[in-house]
This record gives C-alpha cells, sequence and structure tokens, in this order.
C-alpha cells in the first residue's frame, strides 16, 4: 500500500487542493458521507505524505510573497540561504526523518550519513623474465642462446647496474640450472633487450579509506521545498504552519476512500481480515495494521 501511495501521491495533491478550495455548502455534502467513526487526525496520521503536500505548497506561497515583499531577497542572498539550509545537518536531520515533512525516516538517514570505507590496494611490481636471449659471438658468427623461467640475473657486487651472470634452464625438460658468465662473447640480445618478460607483483600495502558520508542528492533537493528562504530556523517555521485537517479529511471523500485508502487503524478483531484485493473504483472500506497493511473492514 505504501507503494501504491507513492503513485497515487500527484493525484491526491491535486484532490487536496480541490478539498481547501471548496465553498461551504460543498463541504457540508462532502462530510456527510465521512463513515462514522472517521478521525481527521487519525487519517493525517496514516498518510503523512498529506500533511507534506500542504506543508510544501504553504513553503512555495510564502516564499513567492517573501520574493514580492522584500527586495532584499537576491538571487545572492537565496543561493546563500539554501547553502545553510544544507548545511545545517541537525535540522536537516529532523526534517528528512519526520514523517510529515521529508518522511525517509531514521534508518535511512543513518544509512546516508554513515562513513563509507573504502579498500585501497597499493601494490609494488618489477619485471620478471620469462625467456633470456643472449648471443654467443663466436668470430663472424653468433648463436642464439634462450635461457627459461626461472631466471636469476647476478649483478656486480661493485656496479649494481652491471650484470656479470645469468642462471637458468637451456630447456624447460633441463632439471640443472645453467650459470652463464656474461662476456665478450656472451652478451644480452641486444644489451637492453633480454628477452620474454612478466610484470610480477612484489608486495602490496592495503589500506582503508574513511570518506563521510553525505545525504542522497535527490533527498536533498526534495528536502529543499521545506526551506523558507527568508530565515535559518526553518525547523520552527515549519512546526509554525497551520494545517488544514478538514482538507486533508475531505481528502478521503473526493479522493481516498475510492482507491482504498485505509482511513483508520484496525482493531484487534480485524487484524486477520483478507489484504486489499481491488482496483480502482473500490467497493469496500479499509484499515492498516500494525505493519501498514491495508485489510477489509466488514
Amino acid at each position: 500500500m505504501k507503494l501504491l501511495n507513492k503513485f497515487l501521491i500527484p493525484f491526491a495533491a491535486l484532490s487536496l487542493a480541490a478539498c481547501s478550495s471548496m465553498d461551504v455548502d460543498d463541504s457540508e455534502v462532502a462530510t456527510e458521507n465521512f463513515p462514522e467513526d472517521f478521525d481527521g487526525a487519525v487519517y493525517a496520521e496514516l498518510h503523512p505524505e498529506l500533511v507534506s503536500l500542504q506543508v510544501r505548497n504553504y513553503v512555495l506561497n510564502a516564499n513567492a510573497d517573501a520574493k514580492d515583499a522584500d527586495p532584499l531577497l537576491t538571487a545572492e542572498a537565496i543561493k546563500a540561504d539554501e547553502d545553510a539550509f544544507v548545511a545545517d545537518t541537525v535540522q536537516l536531520h529532523k526534517i528528512y526523518a519526520t514523517p510529515y515533512y521529508g518522511g525517509y525516516g531514521e534508518e535511512r538517514w543513518q544509512e546516508s550519513i554513515a562513513p563509507v570505507k573504502t579498500l585501497e590496494k597499493k601494490c609494488e611490481t618489477q619485471n620478471r623474465y620469462t625467456v633470456v636471449n643472449l648471443h654467443q659471438i663466436s668470430g663472424e658468427d653468433t648463436t642464439l642462446v634462450k635461457l627459461l623461467d626461472p631466471i636469476t640475473f647476478v649483478k656486480d657486487s661493485t656496479d649494481t647496474n652491471k650484470i656479470v651472470s645469468v642462471l637458468g634452464k637451456s630447456d624447460s625438460a633441463a632439471t640443472e640450472v645453467d650459470t652463464l658468465i656474461l662476456s665478450d662473447t656472451l652478451v644480452l640480445l641486444n644489451g637492453k633487450n633480454r628477452g620474454t618478460a612478466v610484470l610480477d607483483t612484489i608486495g602490496c600495502d592495503s589500506t582503508y579509506k574513511t570518506t563521510p558520508g553525505a545525504v542522497n542528492a535527490q533527498h536533498v533537493k526534495f528536502l529543499m521545498s521545506f526551506n523558507f528562504i527568508n530565515t535559518t530556523n526553518d525547523w520552527e517555521a515549519l512546526k509554525a504552519i497551520p494545517i488544514d485537517t478538514f482538507a486533508i479529511s475531505l481528502q478521503y471523500v473526493v479522493f481516498g476512500e475510492v482507491h482504498g485508502w485505509p482511513y483508520r487503524k484496525c482493531k484487534d478483531n480485524e487484524k486477520k481480515n483478507p489484504v486489499i484485493s481491488e482496483e480502482y473504483p473500490v467497493t469496500k472500506r479499509y484499515c492498516a495494521d500494525a505493519d501498514g497493511v491495508v485489510r477489509e473492514i466488514k
């Protein structure tokens, strides 16, 4: 039902606006269609999104009036106010989690702002040669000599840049390791071109990088609809908004009832009643159990 309500919100907004604009005679006719045990406060509690709609509409109109009345509310001033609204995480938290405003709940707030740990792995690598090519020089003739992995280069004790010998096997079936001493007649092929190499990992250091959590950008965009542009104390300003519970109640008559919105909490003997299965327009009335499941009222 909660998911269903999300899709019905735009239509509910229209019906809520229509309720607010009804004249006295129309309202009296509508109230005759309320269930006998209907309570507007309970209906608003079950559907806090209706209060949220009304609050956002109030803020929208208040901001429009403020722009018209105060020439000091320049684009720069409004941007500064919006930045302060987002930066005040204590206030943002309240608006975010409160059902009648943001409605995202405490659990989602904690998930959103939780620090994020990412594993950073830095590895040192080097070329390991699987084949080393040497030239055996004999007069004007040269012979290609290959050594196969595993291969070890032995460097000069006094000059670490100079390789003096190479250790390896001449073929894969060899059991002995050959030691080839480099000289004028046995040299590495093409100088630095030693043969075929692969990149080997010598060692790795792993560390965790922790970054602060941040409120979801789409959520922040929505929360901006609760920001008064002429004050930074938005929480108190929001609490001071007069809620038209009668208009919210009328929403049930003109919209909620035919769409199967529960209008009260289920009684103990109703908590096993059938779950709503009708589609618009529904013919029955419904209650909501403690888990938010919508059930028939018999």
